[in-house]
């Protein structure tokens, strides 16, 4: 009799199935996604919202079983012409919290004077969204319902706070012919894409606060919000070095907060042939009233150091120069000494091709990188990494070979720390993830070389491990680089 009763269920699925992709083609439903899985979508709803939560403390049959699977794993759609609005739903308690409020809402939208019976979910209520938002535990979720519509997009920004998750992705080099921009997820090895309109053509700086530093053709130069399109015009930035090419004008952009001003970002720019020194502060939502604010600041450097990489701790402004040298400085006014040289290049350090600085836990690490060239290939390879932290009461480096679980990220832009929680999402700690931050060959002017050198380093076997990203063709002004998801400005 159970048997019967299990293939009458599955009877029951294949025929709401059925029903479900019917109603998918007349109705002329249209989604970024697989129309197999909207038709999943559609199967839920014709099930009139079947939850966990409504059999919790029950037996669940097969179908019901099946319809759980779906409603906790995946999500529902609803749909009017054209806009679709994604709820994310991974928990039981989300479910039955969003469910008949959402209910209520559809009810009322129906019930309104509007000539058109059109649904417009742009204006589901903030606090239901932030409900939707606090249940994702993905990047894949969070993309999905942000990329709904701009509504949703200036929604999300507005909101207090969103996912906790920490997500640190990698964006693939720009594809032609289009705006999305592929992200790939570290945690499950996923591909997303997004539309990225406002960094098409440019040369991007990655971050671990949400924003990016561009600069484009023109040599306009942007921070741009990566999840609601906000752009902020930095000052201009071409008489810094007037005969680079505009792609290699900056070596490297450094986004960090203002020691000085919690509601300020400091831009700092490594540029020119010589890698010299230069900063301007952006205060976000008000208008720069400090001097020296709107404009570079070249910092006064009488010993000709060439600076590799700038990080933020304690209040203070550090930088690695040369093979190793520890300086600080003070961004405040460009005196000749305001440059203070902390401590010499670690003692049994060689010649390492690239230099990077990274803040952890409170304490400063210097990042070495051995690399070798392909000359056939016109790209550098990484063969390993060299780690030393600095010990402030004996002012010297010493290395360590791991990174007290955390993970370091190196390459264009910033070079920063991130601790998983490998709890919720199986990751890596005590690793050093790296990107291809090789322009120097000035041999193949707008030629695309170079930007395959992405990968893991293991700290505990010293092994070099691939990124599985998939295809990516870097261009001459475009190569993968570390973001991070953050919906707040």
């Amino acid at each position: 009799m159970r048997s019967v009763s299990s293939l009458l269920d599955i009877f029951k699925i294949c025929v709401y199935f059925q029903v479900a992709i019917f109603i998918t083609l007349i109705r002329g439903y249209v989604i970024s996604s697989s129309s197999f899985r909207l038709t999943l979508f559609v199967s839920l709803l014709i099930l009139t919202f079947l939850s966990p939560a409504h059999h919790a403390e029950k037996d669940k049959s097969l179908i019901e079983f099946f319809f759980t699977i779906l409603t906790s794993a995946s999500s529902f759609v609803i749909s009017e012409r054209p806009l679709i609005v994604i709820l994310i739903l991974t928990d039981p308690s989300v479910i039955s919290t969003i469910q008949p409020r959402l209910q209520r809402f559809i009810a009322n939208r129906h019930s309104s004077s509007s000539p058109s019976n059109n649904i417009d979910l742009s204006l589901l209520p903030l606090d239901l969204v932030q409900l939707i938002v606090d249940g994702m535990t993905t990047f894949k979720n969070y993309i999905a319902a942000n990329g709904v519509s701009r509504d949703w997009r200036s929604a999300f920004s507005s909101i207090s706070r969103g996912p906790q998750l920490p997500l640190p992705v990698l964006m693939l080099s720009e594809p032609l012919l289009t705006d999305m921009r592929t992200l790939f997820s570290l945690y499950d090895h996923s591909r997303h894409r997004l539309q990225l309109s406002e960094v098409r053509g440019k040369r991007i700086w990655g971050s671990q606060h949400g924003w990016v530093v561009t600069l484009g053709p023109r040599y306009v130069t942007q921070l741009v919000h990566l999840m609601t399109g906000k752009r902020i015009n930095l000052p201009q930035i071409q008489r810094l070095a007037p005969r680079e090419e505009w792609f290699c004008l900056v070596r490297k952009f450094i986004l960090l907060k203002d020691p000085t001003d919690e509601s300020a970002f400091l831009v700092i720019a490594i540029f020119g042939p010589m890698d010299r020194l230069a900063f301007t502060r952006v205060r976000l939502g008000a208008a720069l009233n400090r001097r020296r604010e709107g404009e570079w600041v070249v910092v006064a450097n009488p010993e000709n150091l060439k600076f590799k990489d700038v990080v933020h701790l304690s209040g203070q402004i550090y930088a690695l120069c040369d093979n190793g040298k520890l300086v600080r400085f003070e961004p405040v006014a460009p005196f000749a000494n305001m440059v203070q040289v902390i401590a010499d290049h670690p003692q049994d350090v060689g010649a390492h091709r690239k230099i990077y600085l990274v803040e952890s836990l409170g304490n400063l690490y210097g990042v070495f990188r051995n690399e070798f060239l392909i000359p056939s290939e016109r790209r550098f390879a990484t063969t390993s990494f060299f780690v030393y932290k600095f010990n402030f009461n004996a002012s010297a480096w010493e290395e360590v070979t791991h990174l007290e679980g955390h993970a370091f990220f190196v390459g264009d832009g910033n070079s920063f720390s991130w601790h998983f929680p490998t709890s919720i999402i199986p990751s890596r700690s005590d690793c050093i993830y790296f990107t291809d931050d090789h322009w120097v060959w000035r041999k193949f002017l707008r030629k695309a070389y170079g930007g395959h050198d992405v990968g893991l380093f293991d700290m505990a076997t010293r092994d070099i491990l691939p990124l599985k990203f998939g295809k990516d063709k870097p261009r001459f002004y475009s190569r993968p680089i570390f973001v991070t998801r953050n919906d707040k400005l």
